[in-house]
């Protein structure tokens, strides 16, 4: 028993220096050694429990939940019936961002994931495509096609000015506004798992 105990004590200090490692300097600061040095532990350990860096790395992914969910994210701010588009989209990415600042082994894991391929990248980039499809799905269900797809298009446009601004790149966040004023909107509930929507006007949209 105290060796089982020993070991899971060893293997959170090796997932916490990971963490600590990519909040202090980002990706490119993993390494066995650094990761070794910063656990105070043996490297050997990291091959022994883990397979390889890799494969810390991976657990270290999965050992968290990097953004908040649907229900979180729609639970976090009041969205009234009627509301336009953009009125409804702009809050749910100030949360977003809120979210990736308040923790720093987020916001670099996000500034790093399209230039550093390991498992938390690949990980943190899976989850942001699925929220960002599921807030998409949320808004524009009982919506026509056009519709659909203007949601679509605008959720996307928003993941990507969010991550630009994250990434400390000077953005024109009015774009959003100009392809939100042609969307049309339902009846916004704040429970993901409620598809209450009533479609206002069936006016054909595009983004041209």
């Amino acid at each position: 028993m105290p060796r089982t105990r020993s070991r899971a004590n060893t293997e959170e200090k090796f997932l916490n220096a990971v963490l600590e490692l990519v909040a202090q300097d980002g990706c490119c600061a993993l390494g066995v050694n650094a990761v070794a040095h910063k656990a105070g532990a043996d490297k050997v350990l990291i091959y022994r429990y883990f397979g390889n860096l890799q494969g810390l790395l991976l657990r270290a992914a999965e050992s968290r939940q990097w953004l908040p969910s649907l229900d979180e994210l729609l639970n976090s701010v009041k969205l009234e019936a009627d509301l336009p588009a953009a009125e409804i989209i702009h809050p749910l990415a100030r949360v977003l961002t809120h979210h990736i600042r308040a923790d720093r082994a987020t916001h670099q894991i996000l500034r790093w994931r399209k230039a550093e391929a390991n498992p938390l990248t690949e990980h943190f980039s899976k989850q942001w495509k699925e929220i960002w499809q599921q807030l998409s799905e949320h808004l524009s269900t009982g919506l026509d096609y056009d519709a659909r797809e203007n949601w679509k298009r605008l959720t996307e446009l928003t993941a990507l000015i969010i991550e630009a601004e994250l990434c400390d790149e000077r953005v024109n966040t009015g774009c959003i506004d100009l392809i939100a004023c042609g969307i049309v909107t339902g009846r916004v509930t704040q429970e993901a798992t409620t598809n209450e929507y009533l479609i206002e006007d069936q006016l054909p949209t595009n983004l041209l």
